[in-house]
């Protein structure tokens, strides 16, 4: 075996130990839903020239790339053998590409570990270069047309999974999405039909495609998310239309500011605000706007968070919009996002009070947006040392829970298990981690 000069130039520049790059590729192992355990010993091979399996060299890619500022492929770290160059993302093939994600996507949640998130892959364009850009043709085939009823059964089926998501959590919704997409969807992309139709069928696969994004997303497969949510935008690009194409370019921001990518998430948010035509609902404009406060609140810029805090909570009051299955915004997601921005901005008892308010707003059938707002809660009564209402609710959460399959959820459940442990001694903090056992062994029966 030839030494790993390529890896060893990376480890380099980038003033890691074998060590470090170990430590990093294990925490973007997590982020994919994978358990690896690499020092400095597995280092130490690969620079002698053994490649790990996939999906480990693209991890050290990531890895490399979000050190450095600047992409580097699997290719370039010496890890992968045969490795050729991926085609420019927005020149490709986007029913293609759909076609072979939700051929997966509709696979368990083992066999989609693994899909990495790429830092590099959210340079994505404004809507106005998008013109420079030559897209790839999504060329009709003769095998069927599509009418007007298939796309109004489309329709229907993106509100049903809408419907399902919100009360039941995406890990319930997600594998009959995929499926639909890669069974139904996929195809009719391929068929004929008229200008208006096909231009209408594209977006509403966008919104599709968008939805399953946020299916992963909430079940914390954030590689694949990111997938769905750049092929949504290429869809909304395909179609003609800049508003959907920003409400992905939001989503793809609020998944960053999750993950702690913080100036990837301004950007995104920004240029998706910008991309916005001018006849945009008011609504979505503070969907969009209410997104970028809270992306620059994670990034310190206290001054712009709060201008674009008031900027969407004005848009949200001249909207006469009707809810959407995607891009919907009412006052309990405002409410959300100035709880998010004054927790960052340190104000607990503001972002107490907005939690609070958002609750009292929330519709009742998104059991899974109040599921996860109440396990926040909890945490700031137990930040200011209020363990009684922390523990009343974490109760209430716990009813919310047991109708949920969502791993954003099981991970509230296992921080409410964490924070409650120093407390057992006390009757009510006992009752309840008593209870999320229950809840938890009548889930798994």
């Amino acid at each position: 075996m030839a030494p790993n000069h390529l890896l060893r130039n990376l480890l380099t520049e980038s003033g890691w130990t074998g060590q470090k790059l170990a430590d990093h590729t294990n925490r973007l192992g997590a982020e994919a839903g994978l358990r690896l355990r690499y020092d400095r010993t597995g280092v130490a091979h690969w620079l002698t020239g053994r490649c790990p399996r996939p999906p480990v060299p693209e991890l050290v890619a990531e890895a490399f790339t979000r050190r450095l500022g600047r992409r580097v492929t699997a290719a370039a770290t010496g890890l992968e053998r045969g490795a050729t160059t991926a085609p420019p993302r927005w020149r490709t093939d986007v029913t293609a590409e759909l076609t072979n994600l939700c051929r997966d996507g509709a696979a368990t949640r083992r066999a989609l570990s693994g899909c990495v998130y790429s830092l590099a892959a959210l340079s994505v364009p404004g809507w106005a270069d998008l013109a420079s850009i030559a897209g790839a043709e999504c060329p009709a085939e003769d095998t069927g047309k599509v009418e007007r009823s298939e796309l109004d059964a489309a329709k229907a089926m993106l509100e049903l999974f809408s419907t399902a998501d919100l009360s039941f959590g995406g890990g319930y919704v997600r594998p009959a999405l995929a499926r639909y997409l890669h069974t139904t969807i996929a195809p009719w992309l391929r068929w004929g039909a008229a200008p208006a139709v096909r231009a209408d069928l594209f977006v509403t696969a966008a919104q599709l495609c968008y939805l399953c994004g946020f299916l992963c997303f909430d079940d914390e497969l954030h590689g694949i998310a990111q997938r769905y949510y750049l092929i949504a935008a290429r869809l909304s690009r395909a179609a003609g239309d800049a508003l959907h194409y920003a409400i992905s370019l939001r989503a793809l921001s609020v998944q960053a500011r999750m993950l702690g990518h913080r100036t990837a998430a301004v950007d995104l948010a920004t240029t998706a605000a910008r991309a916005l035509p001018r006849s945009a609902p008011a609504l979505t404009r503070a969907f969009l706007i209410g997104q970028v406060a809270a992306a620059e609140a994670a990034a310190n810029d206290q001054r712009h968070a709060v201008i674009h805090l008031r900027a969407a909570e004005n848009h949200l009051d001249h909207s006469r919009d009707t809810v959407s299955p995607v891009g919907t915004y009412h006052p309990a997601a405002l409410s959300h996002h100035h709880a998010a921005v004054r927790a960052c901005l340190g104000e607990r008892p503001a972002a107490v009070s907005a939690l609070t308010r958002s609750l009292r707003c929330r519709p009742p059938c998104e059991r899974r947006a109040r599921a996860i707002t109440l396990a926040r809660l909890a945490e700031l009564h137990l930040d200011a040392g209020e363990l009684d209402r922390a523990c009343q609710t974490w109760n209430q959460f716990l009813d919310d829970y047991s109708h949920l399959r969502s791993q954003r959820a099981d991970t509230a459940l296992g921080t409410l298990r964490a924070r409650l442990r120093p407390h057992l001694a006390y009757p009510p903090a006992l009752s309840v981690t008593h209870k999320a056992a229950e809840v938890s062994l009548a889930k798994a029966a």
